[in-house]
C-alpha cells in the first residue's frame, strides 16, 4: 500500500506536542524577561547613585538621593532652598525596598557630602536598596551603599532586604 500523506491522528499528535513545547517556552520567556527587568533597574539605580556621588565631588556640594518604593529622586543641592530646578526623578518599573538610614518609613535618604562620602551618622553604617520581588536567577538585585563605596550584589532568595543578606559581587 502506498501512503502519500499523514493520517489525522499523526497531525493531531504533532500539533499537541507543538502546543506543549510553545507553552513551556512561553513560561521560560516571561521568567527571563522579569529577570532582565530586575537586573536592568538595579544597574540603573547603581549608575544613578554613582553619578550623584561623582557630582558631589566634582561640584564640591552635598547631593541627596531619596528613594521611595516607586520613585528615585536625585536632588542636586542638598542644602535648603529651592531644589525644584535641580531635581531629577525616575519612576521605577519594579518596586524597591531598603534597610538602613531612612528619613521616614516611606523613603530612604542617601546624602553624599562634598567629598563623595555617604553620611552614616544614622542607622547601621550603610543603606541597602533591593529591587523587589527578588528573583532567584537574577545576577544582581541589591545595592549596598557604604560610607566610601557602592556595591552591587545578590539578595539571598527569600530573605529580607538588609546588607547581611546581600552577597556583594
Amino acid at each position: 500500500m502506498n501512503r502519500d500523506g499523514f493520517t489525522l491522528i499523526e497531525i493531531i499528535i504533532v500539533m499537541a506536542l507543538l502546543g506543549i513545547l510553545s507553552a513551556i517556552a512561553s513560561l521560560q520567556w516571561s521568567d527571563y524577561l522579569r529577570k532582565v527587568e530586575i537586573e536592568r533597574q538595579t544597574w540603573e539605580l547603581y549608575s544613578d547613585l554613582m553619578t550623584c556621588r561623582v557630582a558631589a565631588v566634582t561640584q564640591r556640594c552635598p547631593k541627596r538621593v531619596i528613594v521611595t518604593p516607586t520613585v528615585f529622586t536625585f536632588i542636586s543641592s542638598a542644602r535648603g532652598g529651592d531644589v525644584s530646578s535641580g531635581r531629577t526623578t525616575r519612576v521605577l518599573s519594579q518596586p524597591v525596598s531598603w534597610a538602613g538610614k531612612t528619613s521616614g518609613d516611606s523613603e530612604a535618604l542617601i546624602l553624599f557630602d562634598e567629598r563623595g562620602t555617604f553620611d552614616i551618622d544614622v542607622g547601621n553604617g550603610n543603606t541597602t536598596i533591593c529591587v523587589e520581588p527578588s528573583h532567584k536567577s537574577a545576577q544582581y538585585d541589591g545595592i549596598v551603599v557604604f560610607s566610601t563605596r557602592i556595591h552591587l550584589g545578590k539578595v539571598a532568595f527569600g530573605e529580607v532586604c538588609k546588607s547581611a543578606n546581600v552577597t556583594v559581587k
